[in-house]
Parts: C-alpha cells; structure tokens; sequence
C-alpha cells in the first residue's frame, strides 16, 4: 500500500467515528455523512487562513467573524454523532457557510465585493450535503440575499464602510481561493463518496450471487459454472496460460439416497462439496454439475497438478465423516482431469473430462484421477467430439435425468446434398462446408450443451436440463434460421439444408440405443419432406417444416385482421389491498393455435421487426381504454405496458409515445412503462434522455427483470420510479416450513426490496401465485404484487367491473 492510498484510508476511517451505526447501514445517508464532514475538513483548513489574510489587510472583524462561523461549522460533525441526524449536523453547517458569506458580501460593498462569488458557495454544497431539494431551497435563499443586499442602496440605505484598500489583491486572492476550495473539495467527495455506493453495489452482487448458488453445495448452479468456465477458457486464450477442469461424481450415489433417504444424501453432497471448497482455497470455482457432479475450474492449473489435486480429493473424501448417520457410510468419488487445448469449445473441454470420468467410476482406471486422452477424440476435420464421447455424454445425461426429472433432448442432424456439393465445389469445398456447418451448430447451443459428428453428413446434439419439449424445438429453429443464410466456400455461395430429427428422454423403452434411433427415425421423416424440417419423435401428424417460420408469416397478417387483443391484469397495494394499477398484456387470437400470450407473442414480433407497430398499437389501445374508464366515472388508473428493445431503440420514441397520450387526452401520469434491465444495460445516451423527457412528462418508468444482469453502475442515473421482483425470486416465497434454501431465498428477494426502496423506487412483485407468497412480500415491505394470487389477466368490460367495485390507488394523486 503506497503512502497515498494510506493516507486515503486512515482520512476515511477517521471520519467515520463522527457517523452514527444507524447511518452507516444506509447508503445513500452514510455517502451524505461524509460529505458533511468533508465540507467541515475544507472549512477547517480555508477559514483560518482567510481570518489571517483579513486580520493582515486590516479588517480584524471579518476576520473574527470568518472564526466564528468556523466554529459553527466544526460543530456540526459533534452534533452528527450525538443527535444521530444528518439534517441537525447539515443545516448548522449551512446556516454558518450562508451567514459567513453573506455578511462579508455586505460588509465589504455589496454585489460588487470579492466575497460575492462565495455566495455560490451554500447552494453548491447543500447539493453534496442534502441532494437536489436541499440545495433548491439554498440557491433561491442565496439569490433573495444577493438581490436583497443590491437593492439596498437603491432604497437610500448605505452600506458600511471597510478599511481595505488593497482591493485588486483581495479579489485575487477570493477567486484563486474560491478554485482551489472546489477543486479540493470535490477532490474529498470523489474519495470517500464510493464507501456509500459500494453497499449498493454489495446489495446488488449478493442478488447475482444468490440468483446463481446452489444453497445444497455452497457452489455455483450449472448454468453459472458454465459461464465461468467459457470466461476462464477465454482468458486461457488471451494470456496462453493452463486452465484444466475436473469432474467429481460421488460414487454409488443411489444406494446412498436408497439407504440414508434424501436428508442422508443431500448430507453426504454438502459435506463433500464444503471439503472441496476447502481444498480449493482462493484458487478455483466450483459448482454443482449434476445429480451428484460437481465441476471444478481450475485456472492456471495444468493437467498433471489437477490430477494431482483430485488424487487428494479422493483420499481426502475417504477420511470424511457425515454427522450423526449411523452406521457411517463408506463414500468414495471418481474424477476426471481435462486440460483446456486451443481451438476447442469449453463443451468439448467438459466433454473430454466427462469421458475420463466415465472411464473412472467404471473401474477401467481403479476409480483413479483420470486424464482425457485429447488426441483420440476430437474430429480432425470439425473439431467437435467423436461416437464414443457422445456415448459417454448421452448416457450420464440420461442417469441424470431419471434423478432430477428433467428431461434430455438427442437432435440428429443431416446435411443435404452433401454429395451434390462435393462434386460442385471439391472435396475441399465440401471439407469446408463440414467445417462452417459445425461451427454455426455449436454458436446455436449453450456451453453446457454436446455437439459430436455423427459420420459424414450428421451431427448430434444433446440438450440437458430441459423444460419440455418445446425448448428442442427453439433450438432447432434456431439452427435453421441460422442455415437460412448460405455459407461461402471459395468466395462462392453454398446454400445447406438440414433434415432435425428430436428424440426425448425419459420415455417409455427407451434406452441409450433405442434413444439413438428414435433420433434417427424422425430425422428420416424431416428428411422425406425435402428442404429444411424438423420432426419430433412421436409427433402423429408430421409438423410444418418450420413452424416458427409459419407463426412469423401469421403474425404479419395478425395486425390487419384484428387478430390481436389486449387483457388487463390487476396489481394490488400490498399496505392496503388497494387495486395499484394494472399491466395491459397483448395477445394474439391464432384461429389454428388459439390464445398465444404475450410471453410468446413478443418475441416473435421482435425478430420479425413487428415490435414497433404492434407496440403502438397496443399503446394506443390501451390509452384510449385508460380515458374510456376515467370517463364512465372510475378512478383514476395506472396502465402500465412493456416496451420492447426496438422500441426503445427508436429515435423518435419519445415523441410517438408523447403524441399518442396527447391523442388519447389521459393524463400522463395514468401510463407506466416497462424497459427491461437488458436493454438499459446497453448505456444508450439517447435512450436515457429519452426516458428522462417521458419522466418528466408524468409517465413513470418502471425497470423490468431487475437483478438478472447488469451492474449497479447504470441503475442510480435511470430515470425510473419502480422495480419489478421477478418470477425467480417470488416463487420459492410462502414455504410453510422454511429450509436454508429458503431462507436464502427469502434474503435475496428482502435485498432486492431494500435496495429499491434506498433508491426510492417502488417494487411491484410479478408472478404471484399463492396467498402466502402475498404475506412473505408484504412482510418484507414489497409495495405492489401481480399475478394469479392477486387476479387473472381479463378483458377491458370485466376489470371496469372490478375497478368500479374495488378500491382504487389514484394514479394522479398518487404520483403527485
């Protein structure tokens, strides 16, 4: 630590005794403490060397006076510690720096003195010390005193006389003090204001931290870990250091669960991972891969010191023992050591490594550590795994999804023409060809997913974790959008069609073998209808050969034959079960699929550039349905409505916006706006200054998936009134019995609320299903909830009904 950053900290931990506990655990109060001190550290060292100066020039009572009002001011930090309120400690300095000023602006010849431009002085520090309110009040107390004192002589009152006459050097020396106070002063404020923001900004990284945790192992969850991964893989990269991975399975894992019930073995889990953690130190991550798999980065690590480590992972694990599980069982752990190599994916990293660890628990390496062998697995030509990865990969996926019961998708996937291509362009061409297809799969599929070649013309994927089967199929539209595009070879276009067939796991008869040519078999079927297709095993009638495409090509028509409609869902004032406001939800009215949600509406209408008339459309509407209720005599309401990332992006947002509430004649405090935190995370100027002018319209701005993605850096300069609590974090609310991870749960949504509320933001808590998720919220301090548990979505003539029966929060008065 050098002699500065010294000096910083002991400033820092000086000042800190003046602030009072129950000040420092506010951020926004504790930032404004010491700015209260900061501005007395400058007065301490401006004031009496210009009582000096004056006692010097000859005018000893300005100088006096100057003292006086220092001592005023060296007070206020005393008074902060005792009286327990930055408003006591900050007026009194304020009321000592304004009389100072003011006084030596009178004495020393009104507006015209030298000490005149002090009198910027009060307001710009009561901006530091109270905020924009505190300093407006100071700026128009400061400006009715310098018109005061100038009118002074025009009313026949003179102003005293003063013994200077050195005049031109006073002038000096008040401007050349008046920089040199700014300067050190925002110096001070620039060094002690980020103790305050950094409680926010640990507020805010507990939210990441607990979004990703696994509360079981103490680790990170799956997804986490495998962005962590592709993180360090890229580091690897960038600096040409070692990064290895090692995967850890507890052996005989069942039987464990069998014999000791699920407590036993989630006791068994949790003690292995904390000795992991222990062994790993500050040195590596870890997070929960599977069932019973854990995945261990190791940075800077090459392959042969990672297996060094797992070897005393496992005799580490031997030596361990589970609490009061009687008899005590015998647990043991099989790893696997891959060392990252350039050129290939962090999913053929964690494949090489599963595959070392299937070799392990089954005996071929005495349940030793141990090492994949790079050289036989990786396809030459592609790059991707092999046969025999994917049979490793497929089978352990398939074990982990009979525990967790998520299923696992197997798409095979088949090139077109292949043949056809060769013999247009070259084996060479048709190597490359190979080469680009295999890369544009693997940029479609997640880190942790497995892409292998299959043979020639067709490769594999196996997609864990899934929800249904509906996530295959965004998967496979994903590919094909991608393959929409043809691909150069030479300079020359090569348009590639692919025939996806989708086979799930668990099903009924179904093993590794069956599962592969089930696969098969609905690829065949894709095959047959020619073009780009995709089939999922099982499926009686054959689906269209995209179907996302066909929505696309709907949505376009939906407009125009008045297919989409708007419903209304309620929120309620958790404080007083007041009707809040409600959220306006486009839909579409599909004559094949029926009813689709905005939750897939959406993004539909985004990729096909339909977001922006459709969400002036929805705006309008619901606008005019907003003044057709305040005109049948109902309360004042608030809609609120999503914006989507195009909309925000357009330049002229904010005057369509502005135009069509002016049209529709709501008063725009009636309107709240959803951005998602997604799209705010861009830190677009034009975009913020286009909020900011909706803002000050009256329309409120609401930040939408709060805690999913960006920093803190942004969120205190958005020009936002509310948070929305997302679905995560309410529904592992209203436990009747709360666990650790509950408990967790409950921390992170309560972080997510305080946070808000120092912001002095509203929260409104979305996705609300049970009554005792109300009450957790409620009891937390969450100011508005939405969802089933409140009401269901409804049309404009049902929720007039609700509104006329129900007690309403005026959005009018309520903004006001």
């Amino acid at each position: 630590m050098n002699f500065g950053t010294r000096c910083i900290t002991r400033y820092i931990a000086a000042i800190r005794w003046f602030i009072p506990l129950e000040v420092r655990e506010n951020a926004t109060t504790l930032t404004r403490a010491q700015n209260v001190i900061n501005a007395v550290v400058m007065a301490a060292l401006s004031g009496p060397l210009y009582a000096f100066t004056y006692h010097a020039l000859g005018y000893t009572a300005a100088g006096r006076v100057i003292l006086t009002c220092c001592v005023c001011m060296f007070i206020a930090p005393f008074l902060l510690r005792v009286t327990k309120s930055i408003v006591v400690a900050r007026e009194v300095f304020l009321c000592a720096v304004f009389f100072n000023f003011s006084w030596l602006t009178y004495a020393m010849g009104g507006v015209s003195a030298p000490t005149a431009g002090w009198m910027v002085v009060p307001p710009m520090v009561a901006m530091f010390l109270g905020g924009f309110r505190t300093a407006m009040f100071w700026l128009g107390l400061t400006c009715a005193t310098v018109v005061f004192i100038y009118c002074l002589p025009l009313l026949g009152i003179p102003l005293p006389e003063h013994p200077i006459e050195e005049m031109r050097l006073l002038f000096l020396l008040c401007d050349f003090g008046l920089y040199i106070v700014i300067v050190f002063f925002v110096m001070l404020f620039e060094l002690t204001k980020t103790e305050g923001f950094v409680k926010l900004q640990h507020a805010l990284d507990f939210i990441h931290d607990y979004a990703s945790y696994d509360g079981l192992t103490g680790g990170h969850k799956r997804s986490r870990i495998a962005r962590l991964a592709e993180g360090e893989r890229l580091d690897a990269l960038r600096d040409g250091t070692p990064f290895s991975l090692c995967l850890l399975e507890i052996d005989g894992f069942k039987r464990i669960n069998a014999e000791y019930g699920q407590a036993g073995a989630d006791l068994v889990l949790r003690e292995v991972a904390t000795y992991v953690r222990e062994q790993l130190g500050e040195t590596g991550a870890f997070g929960r891969y599977g069932a019973s798999q854990l995945l261990l980065l190791l940075p800077d690590t090459p392959q042969e010191a990672a297996r060094q480590l797992a070897e005393r992972l496992r005799a580490g694990v031997r030596q361990l023992r589970f609490g009061n599980l009687s008899p005590q069982p015998e647990v043991a752990v099989s790893t696997g050591v891959a060392q990252f190599l350039p050129g290939e994916t962090i999913g053929q990293t964690i494949a090489r490594a599963d595959e070392a660890l299937y070799q392990a628990a089954a005996g071929t390496q005495a349940n030793a550590a141990t090492v994949a062998d790079s050289s036989v697995q990786l396809d030459t030509l592609t790059g991707l795994p092999g046969r025999r990865v994917l049979r490793d990969r497929l089978g352990h996926a398939m074990a982990r999804a009979l525990r967790n019961g998520r299923p696992v998708g197997l798409m095979l996937l088949h090139m077109n023409r292949l043949g056809e291509i060769n013999a247009a362009f070259g084996i060479e061409g048709g190597d490359a060809v190979l080469a680009q297809a295999a890369r544009q799969v693997r940029d479609c599929l997640h880190v942790a997913d497995t892409v292998v070649r299959w043979s020639g013309d067709e490769f594999i994927v196996v997609l864990e974790d899934l929800a249904g089967a509906a996530d295959t199929q965004l998967v496979a539209d994903r590919i094909l959008e991608r393959f929409a595009l043809p691909l150069l070879v030479g300079g020359r276009e090569c348009a590639v069609t692919l025939a996806i067939g989708i086979a799930l796991f668990p099903a009924p008869s179904c093993d590794l073998d069956a599962l592969l040519a089930r696969a098969e078999r609905a690829m065949l079927h894709a095959r047959n209808r020619g073009g780009n297709g995709v089939h999922l095993y099982g499926q009686d009638a054959a689906p269209a050969p995209n179907a996302r495409m066909a929505l696309k090509n709907d949505l376009r028509a939906a407009l125009g034959a008045e297919q989409l409609l708007i419903q209304y869902q309620p929120q309620r004032e958790l404080a007083g079960g007041r009707i809040a406001g409600v959220e306006a939800l486009v839909g579409w009215a599909h004559p094949e699929h029926g009813l689709i949600e905005a939750a897939r509406l959406m993004p539909l209408a985004e990729e096909t550039w339909l977001d922006l008339p459709i969400g002036e459309w929805a705006l309008r509407r619901a606008c005019m349905q907003n003044a057709a209720w305040r005109a049948a005599g109902l309360a004042p309401v608030a809609t609120s409505l999503r914006l989507s990332a195009g909309q925000l992006a357009h330049p002229g947002m904010a005057e369509r916006i502005l135009a069509i509430v002016k049209g529709s004649g709501i008063d725009p405090q009636c309107l709240a706006l959803h951005v998602s935190e997604a799209a705010l995370a861009d830190d677009q100027p034009l975009q913020r200054a286009g909020l900011g002018r909706l803002r000050r319209a009256g329309i409120r701005i609401c930040i939408d998936g709060f805690g999913a993605s960006a920093g803190l850096g942004y969120l205190a300069e958005l020009p936002a009134d509310s948070l929305r609590l997302e679905r995560a974090f309410v529904a592992p609310l209203g436990q009747p019995q709360r666990n650790e991870c509950d408990e967790r749960a409950w921390a992170l949504a309560q972080s997510v609320v305080d946070l808000a509320h120092r912001l002095r933001m509203r929260v409104i808590a979305d996705g609300v299903e049970t009554e005792a998720q109300l009450a957790d919220l409620q009891a937390m301090g969450c100011d508005a909830a939405q969802g089933a548990a409140v009401h269901e979505p409804v049309g404009a003539g049902k929720l007039a009904q609700l509104l006329a029966q129900t007690a309403v929060t005026d959005a009018v008065a309520a903004a006001e």
